[in-house]
């Protein structure tokens, strides 16, 4: 793998200098670029070019390469899963990373410094001012935040299989968790068991991602997490749920019935499985992401749910749980080779009932390919 996270750094790296890709496309010369990771926020774009998927870290990127600045806590990890040269800051003799970087950044003697990231801290932000301000160095910040990002939105195959994986690990831990849910049983218990099936089939301990549980009337909040409200018989049961491997997420959403579903649940569910299918029908390279919504939302207006639906259809996947391209009725993303995308019809009928569906799918050249078809999409009763 550090052959491939080696070629994304020397990639970004060619952006920068006097004769870098952003000069040469009258972006203006840009000499440095700094990412910053700091209290777990950032670390995506670090890792995806180094390797390196520790919660602080400063990574600086020239023409000439890459230095990875970390704390001892990190020291050795990094120079073991890093393709770049790593510093400590205590060898450096500073107290924080971003500060050692700066040291160095500053006798590079830049006009223009890139900032990047899209969960940089502002806090993060003012030390890099603060730290160069103090160094004497009134070098111009610019924000390259997207840079990365927009290469990460394409997937590799590697990247691909890696969320295949994760979808593998998520569906084997679910199937294995709701042989032992029943009535009585709470949310917060379901959710805990999950997580330990998950986690001990191999995946990622990084960065975990918060699982959502609801039962009743609770399954009609998009977002709730899970309570200490016990299962009761006729419950319907949503459960959002995400596992890595390798840094990379599935994401994936699943409804079970406590005992046998009524033929009004099971009829709302079959709408659910039509809308996903007609959206799944059109991904494919080239098709816009708004139109995607539009063949999900036209099944679900047809059906009279439209007015319940609180978001759009899906969204991209990757290192981060939410990524570009967006599906909704306002995005102007078009779908590309590489993408994967997470797509989840839904609705949500307050003090009633919610329901949502989602899988993942990854868009290759003749269309897409289902990286979460491992796991039934069945109303599973328990």
């Amino acid at each position: 793998m550090k052959g491939n996270y080696a070629a994304r750094l020397n990639h970004v790296c060619s952006f920068l200098g006097a004769d870098g890709k952003l000069a040469r496309h009258g972006k203006g010369q840009t000499d440095a670029f700094v990412l910053i990771c700091q209290d777990g926020a950032g670390w995506e774009e670090i890792y995806y070019l180094t390797g390196f998927g520790g919660t602080s870290g400063v990574l600086l990127l020239s023409k000439e390469g890459g230095i990875l600045f970390v704390d001892p806590r990190y020291i050795d990890a990094a120079r073991e899963s890093s393709c770049c040269e790593v510093i400590s800051c205590k060898d450096a003799r500073y107290l924080s990373p971003l500060q050692a970087a700066v040291n160095v950044l500053c006798a590079m003697h830049p006009r223009r410094v890139a900032f990047g990231g899209r969960h940089i801290r502002h806090v993060a932000y003012r030390s890099l001012r603060a730290f160069l301000g103090a160094s004497g160095c009134d070098a111009e910040l610019i924000d390259l935040s997207g840079l990365v990002s927009n290469l990460r939105r394409q997937k590799s195959a590697i990247e691909a299989e890696e969320i295949s994986k994760a979808a593998g690990i998520a569906a084997g831990a679910y199937m294995s968790a709701i042989s032992e849910a029943c009535a009585g049983m709470r949310e917060i218990d379901f959710a805990a068991l999950l997580e330990y099936k998950m986690k001990t089939g191999g995946a990622d301990f990084m960065d975990p991602i918060q699982l959502m549980v609801s039962s009743g009337e609770m399954t009609a909040r998009p977002h709730a997490l899970p309570a200490k409200r016990r299962f009761a018989a006729g419950d319907l049961v949503m459960v959002d749920f995400c596992a890595r491997s390798s840094g990379y997420v599935c994401d994936i959403t699943r409804m079970f019935s406590v005992g046998e579903p009524s033929c009004e649940v099971r009829s709302l569910y079959s709408i659910l499985r039509w809308a996903q299918a007609e959206g799944a029908s059109l991904l494919a390279p080239g098709v816009r992401a708004r139109d995607v919504d539009a063949a999900v939302m036209g099944v679900m207006n047809g059906a009279g749910l439209g007015g319940f639906c609180a978001h759009g259809a899906g969204h991209g996947i990757g290192l981060c749980v939410h990524e570009p391209p967006s599906l909704n009725a306002t995005s102007l993303d078009v779908l590309a080779e590489g993408d994967v995308i997470a797509l989840e019809p839904a609705f949500y009928k307050t003090n009633w009932l919610g329901m949502r569906l989602e899988d993942d799918y990854l868009i290759t050249p003749g269309g897409s390919r289902k990286l979460t078809g491992i796991l039934s999409d069945d109303l599973f009763v328990v």
